[in-house]
């Protein structure tokens, strides 16, 4: 990479850096986009630059969250050795421990749907997720065609973000072990294990 676009492929790193920083602690609205700029070392015309505006700037903070725990997920998961289910869960469980951090649970769940829009969250969130879901049950249940796997991904998706929600919110009766447990019966009766 050309010494210019790794400058800015830096300087952008830091921009989000300090945007997440900032979303994370004031909230989307009360964000200040001067703050952020000079958090990052940038002028407002440098961020103005990249991100026309504030939402622009939000977007790409959920996108670089959701790419990270994509990641984490697909880590925790991936192996060569272990049982399809253990390693599902691993990936399950990997998304709650994730999803538990303040800034992701901030500005990717509770944020993220009224900022970008209901449509817009979904795309960036789904567009990720589901995928990785997806192979994961298929892993899981390699008999099961197309028509039985994106309907159980979009259930345990689901499930997986209002559980992040729910431990968010510490909600009484909502616990990582007890829900996994859940999970697995539900997936071991999906899959005929």
């Amino acid at each position: 990479m050309p010494l210019d676009q790794q400058t800015a492929a830096a300087e952008d790193q830091r921009l989000l850096e300090s945007a997440r920083l900032a979303f994370a602690r004031d909230g989307f609205a009360a964000a200040d986009l001067g703050a952020i700029a000079a958090a990052a070392g940038l002028s407002s015309k440098d961020l103005g630059a990249r991100y026309p505006d504030k939402k622009a700037l939000f977007t790409a903070v959920v996108v670089a969250l959701e790419t990270a725990f994509d990641a984490h997920c697909r880590q925790a998961s991936s192996g060569l050795l272990g049982e399809p289910m253990d390693l599902f869960l691993a990936g399950c469980r990997a998304a709650l421990e994730f999803g538990g951090r303040r800034d992701f649970a901030r500005i990717v769940m509770i944020e993220g749907p009224g900022v970008l829009g209901v449509e817009e969250w979904e795309r960036i969130d789904h567009g990720l997720g589901l995928p990785t879901l997806r192979q994961g049950l298929r892993n899981l249940a390699p008999q099961a065609g197309e028509a039985a796997l994106r309907p159980m991904a979009v259930m345990v998706m689901g499930a997986l973000n209002e559980l992040i929600l729910a431990l968010a919110r510490e909600e009484k009766g909502v616990a990582v072990e007890d829900s996994l447990a859940l999970l697995e019966r539900l997936l071991r009766a999906w899959a005929g294990r």
